[in-house]
Order: C-alpha cells, then sequence, then structure tokens
C-alpha cells in the first residue's frame, strides 16, 4: 500500500520537500537511462513496483536533467519517463533537441504534466516560445509546480500556459478524467481511456478554442514544432488548423498520437495535403515535417 506525507498536501510544500532516500534516488537513477540495457530492463520493473506501492509519495526527484513532483499512481507518463526513458518517445524527445532553434517556438496540446514542455523549454534558447495547453485544473496545478521546479526565477524561455482545450470553435466541453491515468483524460466521446468505467465517472467542464484565435492572441506567427496528443480528439483540434492556417502559420513538425481508428477525418492525408511528408511512426505517434 502506497504510503503518504504526513499532513500531505500535494502543492503546498518546495520541491524536494518529499525528496526520497538517498538509496531510491540511487536506483531510480540507475534506472533512469535511455540506454535500454539488461540490467535495466530487468531492474526498472522492480524498483518502480517498490516506488510505487511501498514507499511515500509525492516524491520529488530530479531524472534525466528533469525534475518532477511525481505521484505515479496517476500518470503514466510519469511512471514511463522516470523508470523507463527508452519507452517514453525516445526519439520525439531526441528530435525536439535537433529540431528547436534557440529563439524557436514549440507547441504543445494536451501538456499533461509537461514532460514534452519541459524537454523544448531546455532545448530553446532565453529567447524561444513555448505554448502549452492543459484544460485539467488539477493537472494545470502540477504542470506549474514541474515548471517552477526546472526553471526558477523565470529562467528559461517564455512560457504561455493556456487553461483551455483546442477544438474546431470556441466552446464548452466535459472533459473526461481518468483518475487512474490523467494523460487518458479526453473531451472525445472516443477515447484512449484504459478504463472506460473510470473515464467517465468524474467530469470536468473545460473551455476549447481553435488554435489559430490562440496563436494570433498570442503573437504567434510561425511554429517549429507542434505536438498533439490528446487522447482521440486529434481530428476536433488540428483539421480547422490544417484547413485554414496560411503556409507561414504551419508548423514545420507536427507530433501527433496515433489515434486514427478515433477520428472523424483523415488527418494523415490533410497533413499530406499540406505538403508534410511523414520522417517515422511508431506504437505511439507519427511525425510529419514539410
Amino acid at each position: 500500500m502506497t504510503r503518504k506525507h504526513s499532513e500531505y498536501d500535494f502543492f503546498a510544500e518546495p520541491f524536494m520537500a518529499y525528496a526520497p532516500p538517498a538509496f531510491m534516488r540511487w536506483l531510480i537513477s540507475f534506472c533512469h537511462h535511455e540506454d535500454a540495457g539488461l540490467a535495466r530492463r530487468f531492474l526498472a520493473p522492480i524498483v518502480r513496483k517498490i516506488a510505487v506501492k511501498m514507499c511515500s509519495l509525492p516524491m520529488d526527484l530530479t531524472v534525466g536533467g528533469v525534475s518532477l513532483r511525481c505521484n505515479f499512481y496517476d500518470n503514466y507518463s510519469e511512471k514511463k519517463f522516470v523508470f523507463t526513458p527508452w519507452r517514453y518517445d525516445l526519439e520525439e524527445r531526441r528530435l525536439l533537441r535537433s529540431e528547436l532553434p534557440k529563439d524557436g517556438v514549440f507547441v504543445d496540446i494536451g501538456t499533461n504534466i509537461g514532460l514534452y514542455t519541459i524537454a523544448a523549454a531546455k532545448a530553446l534558447g532565453a529567447g524561444g516560445r513555448v505554448l502549452s495547453f492543459e484544460p485539467n485544473p488539477h493537472t494545470m496545478k502540477r504542470l506549474k509546480l514541474n515548471l517552477d521546479a526546472n526553471f526558477p526565477a523565470g529562467s528559461g524561455p517564455k512560457i504561455s500556459l493556456l487553461n483551455v482545450g483546442v477544438a474546431d470553435k470556441d466552446s464548452e466541453f466535459e472533459l473526461q478524467v481518468d483518475s487512474s491515468n490523467l494523460g487518458a483524460s479526453s473531451i472525445a466521446a472516443r477515447n484512449r481511456s484504459r478504463d472506460p468505467a473510470i473515464a467517465t465517472r468524474k467530469s470536468v467542464t473545460v473551455r476549447c478554442r481553435p488554435l489559430l484565435d490562440v496563436l494570433s492572441e498570442q503573437g504567434v506567427e510561425s511554429i517549429d514544432v507542434l505536438k498533439i496528443d490528446i487522447e482521440g480528439a486529434e481530428d476536433i483540434a488540428l483539421a480547422p488548423y490544417l484547413s485554414n492556417a496560411p503556409d507561414s502559420r504551419l508548423a514545420r513538425v507536427i507530433i501527433i498520437e496515433n489515434s486514427a481508428e478515433l477520428w472523424s477525418c483523415d488527418l494523415f492525408a490533410m497533413m499530406e495535403g499540406r505538403g508534410y511528408k511523414l520522417r517515422f511512426r511508431n506504437r505511439m505517434n507519427s511525425v510529419y515535417s514539410r
């Protein structure tokens, strides 16, 4: 059974107030390596089980240069990144380091607790810009905490946190919250939740806005990399953008979750129609560039 710290308040304490014992930090640091060697593959599930089931949570960690306050039991991406980073979008995260110029722009639609946003912000210089869309109020608080831990006192590029979703019109949706995996929450009726019963048990009303409207308000004229992962609602968000954006506002690179079976239109064909070519596709994502 996971134990929580006494007088537990996830957001009240400063980062590293919930640091695990030194030996657990060492074990996690050993597992967290992009090289999926035999020893790490063997140890990672064991260490993860100990951390989730037996250690006090939350846990404040810095692994792979990224600082996070982790719950583990309610966010699958968090667990994968910490314990098995070779299984968490490794090629895509490397692409951010190679494709983002120091003064570049990154747009993160479906930011979750910030793993892509943090990776992009670390690749960008002080002149860079990040737009992060996260409509779930609770997840947004977690995201802010993680960003403060990684970029204290306003260091890093300009990061605009937008507590809205992206859709085809200015509207309100019921976000179906998956309490076992925050990253699986979605505004789409058909989505990737691992447990539909959990996902529909709780919902929160969120505002969504068209991407082009937000870009205009934020003064963003061009995008270097756009990542979108919103659990089956990518068509609602991206189709109007692909149809209506002038060439100058089309992202140079798009990272998109593979959810074609949930879409009402063929986003891959729409991208190809706007001049995008497939760079690579893996089990989770497809990456296109112009």
